[in-house]
């Protein structure tokens, strides 16, 4: 890689200031002076590649560069509210002098960014495309056309035509669009540049605009949430202590003056009489004093805080107050993995503007794309690029896919600051992607996340059925240890056809040479909803535990795999000790109102041979319109069900489950919903309504795809009561006619009584929680602290015996 380290020469009067700049450009060779004239002695004894100075004198400054460093890039850096700096820039302009400006208002780190935006463009290769290639934008309103000149990863030179104002193309100018085709074909696409520099150009008869352009190494997208707030002190404490363990940078700076920024050095979360405080070294040696008030950030595990701390001591080091709440806010959509030494990828394909053919192995992936290295210093990748790739999968066949180029970031320095190999990152999404690679991707994430986890598909159903009894996982009441003969062949043939279809579920087995040790499974529940369930360990010494975090973790983790999953969903009995002790305290710490759902239901069952007679007298029953779908949705909505109904496709349009029936019968399963409704007196609409879910037997061994649960619109209508009656009967005359032993019915507590009354018995209350994918990587850290609890307080307990027996 030859993108190399740059030389950079700081002029700033303020020493806490040059400090700031040098901390944020540490990558290169940084000298810092507080004069122009000391700045004018360093330059003759070496040239530097960038000038960073104040606006003071720029034009006598400058002529010293022009003689000392002709070659170096010029940057001002000037806040707006400074008129006098201003106008002696653009007296400095008018002279012809080309140089950039950056306002001193904006943060240190955002200053630092630009900084290095402009030295990529500087180092970046530049190519001529092999092919004429169209640029089309909109500027100002206007739509333009444009042939483009050269190409380079953060910029490129587009051929306007002379008859464009050359007013409307001043440096500064943000080009809205931009899309360059060849041959027809989109090669790249980014939503915005900007203009850098515009020059007339006259060849023969056929004058033109050369306007250079820039733009980010990233696709930026706004967040599709609102910023989430940590409130829990725990939950606070802990992220700050992963962030100080990791080697995170915590950036403070003063609420008022933005542009006051500094990096805490070696920052550690200590207590001091009896409180958790924050402390670390002030680099760049900003004015701080006891009572200050700072804003915090960090970013860590793909996520972004920041908070508020107060200033406690200064005394060589700085004593801040932990923040009371973190806001937090995603930075991927999907969690990268780097693949094991098994399951290696290589990505081929042919540069869009050079045309040579590009081979190169993947770094880390995701379901929703990878990163590889380039040399940006003779490749040209730039974000936006639309790329046809062949990848090599791990075992050895290939398979085609369509990409765009989302990122092209630098990876720090090789071998020190003082090497001259600065590799690149380029990260892309993928636009088209087959079935084989979604399958090796979710194997490979599998492999990297435990050596001993594979897919169950591996694995005869009868040999996860058999740990499952010896670990007395018995609560299936349809499918009875011991009677096997009838229905295995069933679960066998649905195991498969799960684990195979890639999208609608997953099995994960923890095996070792001792056979099947654990097992967890997901499904696709409902469109966007991944179910976790049939959780199982063999029982063993210690062991139990790990092999639960492991596959729990795993089971979830699978559900964020699936780009469309935007729910996860896990239940648990409450009688069960361990697993309710451990929801609730995870719900109880995350939960966040409009992303996450907690319920309470009874798992009631009537075997169909003891059932009652039919009272007469009751109402009709009747399949519910679309219009008494809407109705149904916007009662639920308006009683603040608004994740159950998202969660659960209670939407008008998916309530029948149409899409998710589709991608089931696809791969040989089935999956369906009825909606019965019981009409209320005149146009009052329905009185009543009754969800009845169908699916292959052993999708979910508890069969919730075979169960019903009724919602009451009219509570107190007179007939209510009669109506829920009803529509139980026509549920349970659903599960008759398609020969099941029995009907089961997921009850609210408030429904019980009704249900007993129809001879149906509660079988155990449970808890079940869904949470938005958002939520994921939070309850991943969060369940791992537990279980590491829990391993170290049983391993003190264990050396705690063995010193009490030695002694």
């Amino acid at each position: 890689m030859s993108v190399p380290t740059q030389d950079v020469l700081i002029v700033h009067p303020n020493a806490g200031r040059r400090a700031a700049l040098a901390a944020v450009l540490g990558v290169h060779r940084v000298v810092t002076v507080e004069s122009q004239s000391e700045a004018t002695r360093r330059m003759e004894s070496a040239a530097p590649t960038l000038i960073i100075a104040p606006p003071e004198n720029a034009r006598r400054f400058l002529r010293h560069v022009d003689r000392a460093a002709p070659e170096a890039v010029r940057v001002f850096v000037c806040s707006q509210t400074d008129r006098q700096g201003l106008e002696e820039l653009v007296e400095t302009a008018a002279e012809g002098h080309v140089f950039s400006t950056l306002d001193d208002s904006l943060t240190i780190s955002e200053i630092g960014r630009r900084l290095t935006n402009l030295l990529q463009l500087r180092t970046s290769a530049r190519v001529t495309p092999h092919a004429v290639l169209e640029a089309a934008f909109r500027l100002q309103g206007r739509d333009y056309t444009a042939r483009c000149l050269d190409m380079g990863n953060f910029g490129a030179a587009l051929r306007v035509p002379m008859a464009a104002s050359l007013g409307a193309f001043l440096p500064g100018a943000m080009l809205e669009e931009l899309s360059v085709t060849r041959e027809g074909r989109r090669v790249l696409h980014t939503h915005r540049a900007l203009v850098r520099h515009v020059q007339p150009v006259r060849l023969g008869t056929d004058p033109f605009l050369r306007v250079g352009l820039s733009w980010g190494g990233a696709l930026e997208e706004a967040s599709p949430l609102p910023l989430a707030v940590v409130r829990d002190p725990v939950s606070v404490l802990a992220a700050l202590r992963k962030a100080v363990r990791r080697g995170s940078q915590v950036w403070m700076h003063f609420q008022d003056s933005p542009s006051l920024q500094f990096v805490l050095d070696a920052p550690v979360v200590d207590i001091v009489d009896g409180r958790s405080v924050l402390r670390g070294a002030n680099v760049g040696a900003s004015p701080v004093s006891p009572g200050d008030v700072l804003n915090l950030s960090f970013e860590v595990g793909g996520q972004s805080y920041t908070g508020v701390a107060s200033v406690l001591r200064v005394a060589g080091d700085i004593t801040l107050s932990v923040p009371r709440t973190l806001g937090m806010q995603n930075r991927r959509g999907l969690q990268r993995f780097r693949p094991g030494s098994e399951h290696r990828f290589l990505a081929s394909f042919k540069a869009p503007f050079s045309g040579k053919t590009l081979t190169r192995s993947v770094l880390d992936l995701s379901a929703g794309g990878f990163s590889f290295s380039f040399d940006a210093s003779c490749e040209v990748l730039p974000a936006g690029s639309q790329l046809d790739i062949s990848m090599l999968l791990p075992d050895g066949s290939e398979a085609a896919c369509r990409a765009e180029v989302r990122s092209v970031e630098g990876m720090g320095a090789e071998g020190g600051l003082e090497s001259v190999l600065r590799p690149y990152r380029c990260g892309v999404r993928f636009l088209e992607v087959p079935p084989a690679v979604q399958h090796a991707v979710r194997s490979a994430f599998v492999s990297a996340r435990s050596e001993h986890v594979v897919d169950g598909g591996r694995y005869p159903f009868r040999d996860i059925w058999k740990m499952m009894e010896q670990a007395h996982y018995n609560f299936h009441p349809d499918y009875p240890f011991g009677g096997e003969a009838g229905w295995m062949d069933a679960l066998e043939d649905t195991h498969h056809k799960l684990c195979a279809s890639g999208e609608l579920g997953s099995s994960l087995v923890y095996g070792d040479r001792d056979g099947v040790q654990g097992h967890v499974a997901g499904l696709r529940i409902h469109s966007r909803t991944w179910l976790v369930q049939h959780l199982a360990v063999r029982p063993g010494f210690h062991r139990q535990d790990q092999i639960a975090h492991e596959l729990s973790a795993l089971a979830i983790e699978m559900g964020e795999v699936h780009e469309d999953i935007d729910f996860i969903r896990f239940s648990w009995r409450e009688d069960n000790r361990w697993p309710s002790r451990l929801g609730t305290w995870l719900l109880r710490v995350m939960d966040s109102h409009g992303l996450s759902w907690l319920r309470h239901f009874h798992y009631m069952r009537l075997e169909l041979a003891d059932a009652p007679a039919v009272p007469g007298g009751l109402p009709p029953v009747r399949e519910a319109t679309d219009g008494d779908c809407e109705r149904l949705e916007s009662f639920l909505r308006e009683r603040g069900d608004v994740v159950r109904v998202l969660a659960e496709d209670l939407q008008a349009s998916q309530l029948r489950l149409e899409a998710l029936s589709a991608r089931y019968a696809a791969h040989g399963l089935h999956r369906k919903r009825y909606v019965y409704t019981v009409d209320g007196e005149g146009t009052s609409g329905p009185l009543a309504m009754a969800l009845q879910e169908e699916g292959s037997p052993g999708i979910n061994l508890i069969e919730k795809t075979n169960s019903f649960s009724y919602v009451v619109l009219q509570p107190d209508h007179p007939g209510a009561d009669a109506a829920v009656r009803a529509l139980i009967q026509r549920c349970v005359e659903h599960g008759r006619a398609l020969g099941r032993s029995a009907a089961v019915a997921i009850a609210a507590d408030e429904d019980v009584a009704a249900l007993e009354a129809a001879g149906f018995r509660s079988l155990g209350r449970f808890s079940e929680w869904f949470f938005h994918r958002s939520m994921v990587r939070r309850w991943v850290e969060l369940f791992r602290s537990i279980f590491e609890r829990v391993q170290r307080v049983g391993a003190e307990r264990a050396r705690g015996h063995r010193m009490r027996g030695a002694a």
